[in-house]
């Protein structure tokens, strides 16, 4: 009972001092936070302006719009705005007319159905149309000059490029005599001034006259074979269509050929090859086409031929005059086959025919008087 009484007296005794403690701690806390609070307003000054919101900048310059128009209206395959026709497939993906075409003589070559590179729909000369309104649209962006670095609408830049600009490259007035010179058009009058070649007398400048009328010459040979030719007796003139048709090797070659025609009383037919029988000529970039005269009829003397080709008038219009080339052929019994001859077009011109569902041209043979 006594030791009952004694602890609780000590603990009483306690109770006072602890909540003094406690009360002190609480009043120095309050002291050093009013202490702290006033040293920080007395270092804001009131007279300066509250602080903005830093603005993020950014070096990246907004694009321009006539650049935003071009990469929607740039081709879809060589990814590049073309001066040539556009066109288009079902779900309005564009093509410029040398891809368009190069695609469709891929796929021919391949043997496979031409579809759009975007949207895989099935793509041809019959269900495409060209887009007038993106080549006049196009027509009127801006473009820089290769050579003076200036800015110009693409209509109107071929005709600075050839006329008026004056960094276009040029070749002296005096390059038929043989001067080599060549640069910038604002320097050409410069060089006039000291080009020695119009103080030349003739016999130094004999040999490049040579020249320049040996190749007058062989062009105007050439025209002379023509008229000679179209004056004889027995003409004959065919306008043939080449149809597409292959082999039946496991690997199937692509090969063109005519039906049977009459020409001079006789029998032909005229076959074609690409890229001179290359077995994957759709791997290759350059592309050619070779042709071959073949007699049907069988004979039992010699017939001296010339002939040439022409281009077709059913054909594509877009192609361009096909340059004739003259070839003569002597047709016995034991040889009734000419060999394959280039015909003389460019590698876009091949693709823009192989593109087509038949080749149109016109042939035009002769056969010589027996002397």
């Amino acid at each position: 009972m006594t030791a009952e009484i004694t602890t609780t007296g000590i603990s009483n005794d306690l109770q006072p001092n602890s909540s003094i403690d406690l009360m002190n701690l609480s009043s120095d806390i309050i002291e050093s936070t009013t202490a702290t609070t006033n040293s920080l307003l007395d270092s804001i000054d009131v007279n300066e302006p509250p602080t903005k919101k830093c603005k993020v900048t950014t070096n990246e310059k907004p694009r321009l719009l006539e650049d935003r128009i071009g990469s929607i209206l740039s081709c879809c395959i060589c990814l590049d705005l073309s001066t040539l026709p556009i066109y288009q497939c079902v779900n309005g993906h564009l093509m410029c007319a040398s891809c368009f075409n190069h695609l469709l003589a891929d796929c021919k070559l391949k043997d496979e159905q031409t579809t759009c590179p975007n949207c895989r729909c099935e793509i041809s000369k019959s269900n495409c149309t060209r887009n007038l309104a993106v080549e006049k649209t196009i027509s009127e962006l801006p473009i820089q000059c290769d050579y003076c670095l200036q800015t110009y609408l693409r209509s109107e830049i071929k005709a600075h490029r050839i006329q008026n600009c004056a960094e276009r490259p040029v070749v002296c007035d005096y390059s038929l005599l043989g001067c080599n010179w060549n640069g910038p058009f604002h320097t050409l009058s410069s060089h006039l001034t000291v080009c020695e070649y119009p103080s030349k007398t003739g016999l130094e400048l004999i040999e490049t006259i040579q020249a320049q009328k040996r190749a007058y010459d062989e062009e105007k040979k050439c025209l002379e074979t023509v008229v000679d030719l179209l004056s004889l007796n027995q003409i004959g003139v065919s306008d043939l269509i080449l149809k597409p048709f292959r082999t039946d090797d496991f690997v199937a070659k692509l090969y063109f050929e005519t039906s049977r025609f009459t020409a001079l009383q006789y029998q032909w037919q005229v076959r074609a090859r690409i890229n001179d029988n290359n077995p994957h000529p759709h791997t290759t970039v350059n592309r050619s086409l070779s042709y071959q005269l073949v007699l049907k009829s069988k004979i039992s003397q010699t017939i001296d031929l010339k002939f040439f080709l022409l281009k077709g008038p059913h054909g594509d219009p877009s192609t361009s005059q096909v340059q004739p080339i003259i070839y003569h052929f002597e047709f016995n019994p034991n040889n009734t086959e000419t060999e394959y001859l280039k015909l003389p077009i460019t590698s876009q011109e091949c693709n823009r025919m192989l593109s087509s569902s038949s080749i149109s041209f016109r042939l035009l043979m002769v056969q010589l008087d027996k002397p």
